[in-house]
């Protein structure tokens, strides 16, 4: 029943973060990965930015393929 407790704590947590994350940037999505709406933002905020936002985690692949991106459309622009 602690971990479980736990659990529940540390959700609660992280969704109130994110949510503070959100009032700054903008809907950002549920902060995981594979969500749609996340992937979209880190592409725009890569686009706009050339660099990811400092709350992301650079290890995701997901960081990774808006980072190349970013950088493909910037080498077509030549």
């Amino acid at each position: 029943a602690l971990v479980g407790a736990a659990s529940v704590i540390a959700k609660v947590e992280r969704d109130a973060h994110i949510a503070t994350l959100a009032d700054e940037y903008g809907s950002i999505g549920s902060g995981y990965p594979g969500d749609s709406t996340t992937r979209a933002f880190l592409a725009s905020y890569v686009d706009e930015h050339r660099e990811l936002p400092p709350f992301a985690r650079e290890s995701w692949s997901t960081c990774e393929d808006a980072l190349a991106a970013a950088e493909q459309t910037g080498l077509e622009q030549f």
